[in-house]
């Protein structure tokens, strides 16, 4: 073991049971790996068993409903523990993260039946309002936790994570904001605690120390009238004699809070450590304090850990983004881990398609089958990659690393296509490492480039396969006096030569995201977008992050949506909304209404005489998953 890590990698005893090191895979919801299904399916399993092979000390398996409702929703896991032949997977799968040396957590989420929530009007996971839960279905639910907990260990986990944070319906009853009753279980911080200590004694009673019971809370909830930080602390030191190791989390189960309870770039990096380093130096525990959210890599695990912030640390989406994270700590190839760049791709994978996927891991969602699709190469080629962006670089990295000769050509003076324009905007700085991560990996790979070197057809004769990932441009829409109006990208380090006043025509994820970097440099911004909605291109989380963004910075941007655009000036905007045409103006107007691929380049390699695939924006412009899942895709078959 690395004596750089020896905090993180080293073993730990919680009451009868031993993690052999400090860090735990956080839960992850299989969004899209069952298919109805009461009981874990072959991907399923193997997701979570990627997670003990990847060398945590323990694994939790995500979201299990808790309630005799075991209804697939697509949301959260229906596996229906109580049926004797749907527990025959469940053994399974714990026997598989038992094999690695890790040990199996269940996170247990509790959603009230019939409607019920903590009080009259209160929201149910961010939907609608229902009404307060009576006395006898509160008693019926906390039997059902018992229950749950029983036939977890009677399955062999280990432990059970109960999820009272992020106002999920159990934590409702925690936060002064959602608890408005007025009987036992509301009032005083003792009564809200109360249900969730009745819950965590009765499981205690039927599973005793046989397993380790965890419980995840938001230490502050951030919202005014919540759960604020000197509050979350009174609520840990009052249940922690019921429970065995407390998670400090933040956030809450809305647009406005979810980017703390999975931080992303307008967050600083690890937002919620401090929150968990309060509670652990405020002297009043004696149970193990956990802490969680977008925890980036073993260095910090062990800062956290060493400088007494935290006695564990839970990570998801970072083993998501590299497995082997852990495993290139201990061999001292931390720089070889791929940085997760927080894009939400795996957690809010509901809305794309119900595919489990990650960014920049296009082996995620595949770990059942992955291995057997993947076949050795047949032979040395001889590879020409046309194009250094992320595409270009990932798809050079995947054939080099199959023992095959490669030579990017890129057009440029430098690697990184596109992806170097994250580095004006403070908040894209994971992009950026992502960036610079990927230019770090070619340089140390035996990789052939060519910079300024504007490759054709004839550039790549005598190889025997082209990749050809030459990107997109913007364009502007052809609208009288478009001319007139430059791109927002060609003024990105020239905000100076804009006026105070900006008007951006466009209101998708870029467009907004640059708008917010012009906020950020003193500008008042206008969007004018056709769509009714901002940034309906984004994920859910990121989307929420902007919108929540655009709400802090105030009058400073401002939108006007269903508006298409119809003619521009240096300075106005003409726009047709519901059948009235209209007009606004301001100091300055720029373009962002999208990239458009660079087909007619990418076409004119078919031709070369070499077995030629075409990926990424070239293709049609996306995101850098579609760029890496491609770039992967073709020079892993080659």
């Amino acid at each position: 073991m690395s004596n750089k890590f020896v905090n993180a990698l080293s073993p730990i005893r919680i009451g009868n049971v031993v993690l052999k090191n400090k860090i735990v895979s956080a839960p992850s919801t299989m969004h899209s790996m069952s298919n109805g299904e009461l009981y874990p399916t072959e991907d399923a399993i193997s997701f979570f068993e990627e997670r003990a092979r990847a060398g945590v000390g323990m694994v939790t398996v995500a979201g299990l409903k808790v309630g005799k409702d075991v209804r697939d929703d697509g949301m959260m896991t229906a596996w229906d523990v109580n049926a004797p032949n749907h527990r025959n997977k469940l053994m399974e799968l714990v026997e598989r993260i038992h094999f690695y040396g890790a040990k199996a957590s269940m996170e247990l989420i509790g959603i009230f039946p019939e409607g019920f929530t903590v009080s009259d009007g209160c929201s149910i996971m961010g939907g609608p309002g229902g009404h307060e839960i009576t006395h006898e279905a509160m008693e019926e639910f906390k039997n059902d936790w018992v229950e749950a907990a029983q036939a977890l260990y009677e399955c062999g986990f280990d432990a059970i994570l109960i999820h009272s944070g992020h106002s999920v319906p159990l934590a409702q009853f925690l936060s002064p904001l959602t608890n408005k009753r007025t009987d036992e279980y509301g009032g005083t911080t003792e009564n809200r605690c109360r249900y969730l200590i009745e819950i965590l004694d009765a499981i205690k009673a039927k599973v005793g120390n046989k397993m380790l019971i965890e419980v995840r809370i938001s230490g502050t909830e951030f919202e005014e009238g919540g759960i604020d930080l000197e509050e979350g602390i009174k609520i840990g030191e009052l249940i922690q004699d019921h429970l065995d190791v407390l998670q400090v989390s933040a956030g809450m189960h809305n647009p406005k809070w979810m980017t703390w309870v999975h931080p992303c770039g307008f967050r600083p990096k690890m937002p919620n450590v401090e929150v968990a380093e309060a509670f652990k130096k405020s002297g009043k525990f004696h149970v193990p304090i956990v802490t969680l959210g977008a925890v980036d890599s073993l260095e910090s695990v062990e800062d956290i850990l060493s400088s007494g912030k935290a006695d564990m640390v839970t990570m998801a989406r970072s083993l998501i983004a590299d497995p082997e994270l852990i495993i290139k700590g201990k061999e001292g190839k931390t720089e070889d881990v791929t940085p997760c760049i927080k894009c939400m791709r795996c957690h809010d994978s509901t809305v794309y398609g119900h595919h489990f996927q990650c960014s920049v891991n296009p082996k995620a969602g595949l770990s059942a089958t992955i291995d057997k699709m993947v076949k050795a190469p047949k032979g040395v080629k001889k590879v020409a990659v046309i194009g250094g962006g992320p595409a270009g670089m990932y798809a050079a990295l995947t054939a080099c690393q199959r023992g095959h000769k490669v030579t990017i050509f890129e057009a440029s003076d430098k690697l990184g296509g596109t992806l170097h324009k994250a580095g004006y905007f403070s908040f894209k700085y994971p992009v950026k490492d992502y960036m610079e991560f990927l230019i770090k990996q070619v340089e140390k790979h035996d990789i052939e480039v060519k910079l300024s070197t504007k490759a054709d057809k004839d550039s790549v004769k005598g190889y025997d396969n082209v990749i050809v990932a030459v990107g997109a441009k913007p364009f502007a829409l052809p609208v009288p006096g478009a001319n007139e109006v430059p791109l927002a990208v060609d003024v990105l380090g020239k905000e100076e030569e804009l006026g105070k006043e900006v008007i951006i025509i466009g209101g998708g994820q870029v467009g907004i995201e640059i708008g917010l970097h012009f906020v950020e440099k003193g500008k008042k911004v206008t969007i004018v977008e056709m769509q009714s909605a901002l940034a309906p291109d984004a994920s859910t989380t990121g989307r929420n992050e902007l919108l929540t963004e655009i709400e802090r910075v105030g009058d400073k941007f401002t939108s006007i949506t269903g508006a298409k655009c119809s003619a521009v000036t240096k300075t106005s905007v003409t726009y047709d909304k519901d059948g009235h045409s209209e007009t606004v103006n301001g100091d300055s107007v720029v373009f962002a209404v999208g990239m458009r691929p660079l087909a007619d380049v990418a076409d004119s390699f078919f031709d070369c005489g070499a077995e030629v695939a075409v990926i990424g924006d070239c293709v049609r412009a996306r995101t850098i998953e579609w760029a890496v899942k491609e770039a992967y895709y073709a020079a892993v078959n080659i």
